[in-house]
């Protein structure tokens, strides 16, 4: 009887791992209709859209993540925020929040601090990962409007661990 509970157990497992190359195989197998990342055939990376993030105004308290990343460049237009980072990972999505403070310094232009937090999700992974993060800026626009009742503005944005540029948010009617 033990070897037919044996031979059993091994017929169930057998039909499993059929199973599961059939499905292995099945996804390598393209249709060059059916993509949904294109590739570039200099680099072999993929070509995809920047992530837009989440903008938080508030102390955030490290609640949206303290993971390390490497802050490359800084690009605002119109009013989008434009963050290049790298950082490892490479097997869970990566989260970015723009993390905002409640008040505005008052110079002229004024400014405000803001700094960026980065959730890994727990990624072990270890490929060195560079892309652009996109952040609306218009919370920060409609602060400003109610705090100081003008439609155009200029706000200095004092993001912590930035390289030596001046981030200049300018918006009009």
């Amino acid at each position: 009887m033990k070897i037919n509970n044996t031979f059993g157990l091994f017929l169930g497992l057998l039909v499993l791992f059929i199973i599961g190359c059939q499905q292995i195989q099945n996804q390598m197998k393209a249709d060059p209709d059916d993509t949904t990342v294109s590739v570039s055939v200099d680099d072999d990376i993929p070509d995809i859209e920047p992530s837009v993030g989440k903008v938080f105004i508030g102390d955030a308290d490290g609640r949206f993540g303290i993971d390390k990343y490497t802050l490359n460049s800084t690009t605002i237009n119109g009013d989008t925020l434009t963050i290049n980072v790298s950082y490892g990972g490479g097997c869970e999505k990566h989260e970015m929040t723009l993390v905002v403070s409640e008040s505005f310094l008052e110079s002229f232009p004024v400014q405000i601090h803001v700094s960026l937090a980065h959730n890994a999700n727990g990624d072990a992974c270890e490929a060195w990962l560079t892309e652009d993060h996109n952040f609306d800026l218009t919370p920060i626009k409609t602060m400003y409007q109610k705090a100081y009742q003008q439609e155009a503005g200029t706000i200095i944005l004092r993001l912590k661990d930035a390289p030596n540029v001046e981030l200049v948010y300018e918006f009009t009617m």
